[in-house]
């Protein structure tokens, strides 16, 4: 079967939590120098005029949500809203999205970010690309897994487990990596209780289960040089894959229930 074309619309209701575009380069040491990252602190002002500096946090997905492990201190740099952060570290540089309106915006931003990084700290390579969409549903009426079966495609969701085991399910997960010849597209997604993106202050979170669509789009290919024009190339086609995706996974009732429009 082929991942069938949708026509591209927004949902009023949209369970997007969170959206990560990254690039991974050769680690730059000096970035731990505030001198060193005046430049582009300044350029970043503008549009992200909070800035702080914080702890690697790593994030291993498990039945209980994300589990953080620190590692090294980044720079944050933020809208005053909160919505958008650029994140800097040794070996990468992240936009990260709460507030998303379109990939348009996404990607004036991302371009806007790595062309700076390029031209104010020497970035010069690329170790890794990656894009993610962390996707948390929420239906009023889905109290069990059964009826997150009958929301969902069945295709994507339909191994009926409460019925073979004769019990209730609490949670799942399920963990899917496709090779691709663009990159390795990972899937997580399952039933969970509560939220895996931390909120931001006085940001409301319902509370209850939800069903996690977690997507990853990623290439560790190894390129001399950052050449932005290729990567936000890339980045487009692994948008249009994950949006299918998405798409996919929706029955036309949750479609529905998100309301969708152009």
């Amino acid at each position: 079967m082929m991942l069938p074309e949708y026509e591209w619309i927004q949902f009023r209701k949209s369970p997007l939590r969170l959206v990560i575009g990254q690039v991974r380069f050769t680690i730059v040491p000096r970035i731990d120098d505030k001198a060193f990252v005046a430049d582009f602190q300044d350029a970043m002002r503008p549009q992200y005029p909070r800035a702080s500096r914080e702890a690697t946090v790593t994030y291993q997905l498990s039945s209980t949500g994300i589990n953080p492990n620190i590692g090294e201190t980044l720079w944050r740099f933020s809208s005053r809203d909160n919505q958008w952060s650029v994140v800097l570290g040794e070996s990468a540089i992240t936009l990260e999205a709460r507030s998303y309106a379109s990939m348009s915006d996404f990607m004036n931003r991302f371009q806007h970010v790595l062309e700076i990084a390029r031209e104010k700290l020497g970035i010069i390579d690329r170790l890794r690309l990656g894009l993610r969409y962390i996707n948390e549903i929420r239906y009023p009426e889905a109290d069990t897994f059964s009826d997150w079966q009958s929301l969902l495609n069945s295709e994507f969701a339909g191994f009926k487990v409460s019925e073979l085991l004769e019990g209730d399910i609490d949670h799942t997960l399920q963990e899917i990596q496709i090779i691709r010849p663009d990159g390795v597209f990972s899937i997580r997604h399952g039933l969970l209780s509560g939220t895996i993106v931390a909120a931001q202050p006085q940001e409301y979170v319902p509370g209850g289960q939800f069903y996690l669509i977690d997507l990853d789009y990623y290439d560790s290919t190894p390129q001399d040089e950052l050449d932005i024009s290729d990567t936000l190339q890339q980045v487009l086609g692994y948008n249009d894959i994950m949006y299918r995706f998405f798409r996919w996974t929706l029955s036309q009732k949750l479609y529905n229930y998100l309301e969708p429009h152009i």
